[in-house]
């Protein structure tokens, strides 16, 4: 009765079995598959390390800069090629079996350096990280600047090693150096451009002044006050366009202050139509005759402003017209909107052009503006400087038909009367004539430059106040004259031969009585930080060349003491004397040229007569022979160059052209040129000294 059962119960275990041994074989084809893929993606894996070893190695032998992979103890992994050129103490096995890092650079660093590198990979392994910094190292007597990076590797969050790379910036360090000195380049071309510039102005600007303090002859006056508008006007130019550092920066100094509208208008129209002269251009003015006839604000850099776009109007204009348009709109009580438009019949610019016609350096169209001469300057310090005044500048041209500029500024307004008609050619300068407000008599001061012409105008504005001037043309000469007696104040030219006004000063302060003396540089340089510099130099203060009468005075004002200032009521003080030709002998005009001495002395017959004077005064033919005899070749040059410039000054061109010559070969060092011609040029110096000195004391009885 059972075995039914037991045969039930065993088909039924085989049932099991049977769906035991399909999921097993349908298992195991898992399994099966599992390893296949298993067995692919191992093999894909140890591909991938081949091929990342590959690129790997192949970083770390081709790359240009010092790798270093260590581990966290500091202790090399990996380098690149590149480090065995710098350190063949190791191979690449004994790097990748473990080197310290400490020596693998030895020898790559300087000591200092390498402790400083080694702290830094100390602070990284413990997680802090390291900015790249530079520093330089000497390998065979051969300088290379490094810039060094420390990166760290972190593996699940944890330092596990540093990646240090070298780079070479020698290249790029030695062309920043050479960036930095084209800049002092600059800086020193642009300082003395300005003492070349300015030496001239100086004479320019001071003659006009005398010739408005002593000329009764008013035509002269007005001349001479527009040569000293005029003068003013460029300095001021020259002065935004030497201070690069301004101009680049777009933020010119703006100075403002109360001024008459007529005179600014006039000015500038004076100034255009002689430009215009020979050309068969007109200059329309079409000023609003409602214009407040006081405003307040920069009078120097608004002229400016229209001198340079009337000025490209003139280079672009050859004929037809050239529109200065002014009108204004009142905002407030205080505040009125100048409007301004300068308009002309030229050329005209391209549409394409427009884009780069306020760049600075560029001129558009320079194959047909090929002769127009400029610098590409005057319309991007146009801009920046009408922006500086808080106004905006634009542009409107037809290319073949002409070119609009226009330009808003804000002023301040100081009185609305209207100004009327202004007709620049019937103007009538005003009285502009410096007066003196006091004299400082007993006052003595010593002026120290090797500018024979610059010593004769400091003289001539010192000389009204009853000052006593005491002259010495270089720094070895003021340490001769300081001792001489004392002196209230030092005027000091900066640049000097040999002896500089900064050395000369510091010797004058070592001098009884130098601590004491005040001491003014005179200076070309108007470069930005110019103040401060002579300040820090050891100066008490400094004035600008071309020297102002005004600021002269206030640097009497400000340094003398109280009691010495005696003030005066300002009067014009007339000369009797002409300003025309010189009367001198037949044997000296053989030697010197007359109208070359009066164009030096500005057309002063005075000044020229007092040149001549102290031609003859500082004669220096004993000390020229003194210094060839002992072969002092520098003080030589010194002292044939003064020779040089002071014989331009009074017209003795052959003695000029002469000393010219020495000079050149003294500085050349061509000593047998300085042997065959000394002798002889001495010989001409002391005839033409005697020839003017008895042209002198004959003029004088």
């Amino acid at each position: 009765m059972e075995r039914p059962s037991d045969d039930n119960q065993l088909k039924l275990e085989n049932k099991k079995l049977g769906r035991e041994l399909k999921r097993l074989r349908k298992d195991n084809e898992m399994l099966r598959k599992a390893n296949d893929q298993s067995l692919r993606t191992l093999a894909y894996i140890q591909k991938d390390s081949a091929r990342q070893a590959f690129y790997n190695n192949q970083m770390l032998r081709t790359s240009p800069y010092i790798l270093i992979l260590s581990d966290d103890t500091l202790q090399t992994v990996m380098v690149s090629d590149v480090f065995f050129e710098y350190n063949d103490k190791f191979d690449r096995d004994k790097m990748m079996k473990g080197v310290p890092i400490e020596e693998a650079l030895d020898g790559i660093l300087e000591t200092a350096d390498l402790q400083i590198l080694m702290d830094k990979c100390r602070m990284a392994v413990k997680g802090r990280p390291i900015q790249s910094y530079l520093t330089s190292s000497t390998i065979n007597d051969v300088k290379t600047d490094w810039k060094i990076s420390v990166r760290r590797m972190i593996s699940s969050g944890k330092v596990v090693g540093l990646n240090i790379m070298f780079v070479d910036m020698t290249d790029i360090m030695d062309a920043l150096e050479q960036a930095k000195a084209a800049d002092r380049a600059k800086t020193n071309f642009l300082a003395n451009m300005s003492h070349e510039i300015r030496t001239p102005m100086n004479a320019i600007n001071g003659m006009a002044e005398f010739i408005l303090r002593d000329s009764s002859d008013e035509k002269a006056r007005h001349n001479a006050s527009m040569i000293r508008s005029a003068c003013k006007t460029l300095i001021t130019i020259i002065n935004d366009i030497l201070d690069f550092s301004k101009i680049e920066a777009g933020k010119p100094d703006i100075i403002e202050d109360v001024y008459e509208t007529a005179s600014l208008f006039a000015d500038v129209a004076t100034m255009i139509r002689i430009r215009l002269q020979d050309r068969p251009v007109e200059l329309v003015m079409n000023i609003d005759e409602n214009l407040p006839r006081v405003l307040y604000g920069d009078e120097i850099r608004l002229k400016q402003v229209l001198i340079n776009l009337l000025g490209n109007a003139v280079k672009f204009t050859n004929k037809g017209y050239i529109e200065l348009k002014v009108g204004f709109e009142k905002k407030s009580e205080e505040y009125c909107e100048l409007q301004v438009d300068v308009k002309d019949t030229g050329i005209g610019i391209r549409e394409e052009d427009m884009k780069n016609i306020f760049s600075s350096f560029t001129q558009v169209d320079t194959k047909k503006n090929r002769q127009v001469e400029g610098s590409g300057l005057g319309l991007a310090i146009s801009r920046n400087l009408i922006e500086a005044m808080g106004g905006h500048i634009t542009l409107q041209s037809v290319y073949g038909e002409g070119t609009t500029f226009s330009f808003t500024v804000m002023s301040g307004v100081k009185d609305w009367s209207p100004v009327g008609k202004i007709d620049e050619s019937s103007n009538t300068i005003k009285d502009e004539t410096f007066r003196v407000s006091f004299h400082a008599k007993g006052t003595r001061v010593l002026v120290v430059d090797d500018n024979e012409m610059n010593l004769e105008v400091t003289e001539g504005i010192l000389s009204p106040y009853g000052i006593e001037v005491v002259k010495a043309v270089s720094g070895a000469e003021a340490m001769i004259r300081f001792p001489e007696g004392r002196y209230d104040i030092v005027f000091m030219d900066h640049m000097m031969p040999v002896m500089d006004g900064v050395e000369a000063m510091d010797k004058l302060r070592s001098m009884p009585g130098g601590r004491d003396t005040v001491m003014i540089a005179l200076t070309a340089n108007v470069l930005s930080g110019v103040e401060s510099e002579y300040r820090n130099m050891g100066f008490d203060d400094y004035l600008a060349k071309p020297i102002e009468p005004e600021d002269m005075e206030e640097i009497l004002k400000k340094y003398l003491p109280a009691d010495r200032i005696q003030p005066v009521d300002p009067v014009t003080v007339k000369s009797a004397e002409a300003q025309s030709s010189v009367e001198i002998s037949g044997s000296l005009a053989d030697l010197i040229d007359e109208k070359t001495g009066l164009k030096y002395c500005m057309g002063s017959s005075s000044l020229f007569r007092k040149m001549l004077g102290a031609f003859v005064a500082t004669e220096k033919s004993g000390q020229l022979d003194a210094l060839y005899s002992n072969k002092d070749w520098e003080g030589y040059r010194i002292a044939i160059h003064s020779v040089k410039s002071a014989s331009l000054n009074i017209g003795a061109m052959a003695l000029h052209e002469e000393a010219k010559a020495i000079e050149s070969a003294v500085r050349d060092n061509r000593i047998s040129v300085i042997d065959e011609k000394h002798a002889g040029f001495i010989e001409k110096y002391r005839h033409l000294i005697s020839v003017i000195d008895a042209d002198l004391k004959a003029s004088r009885q």
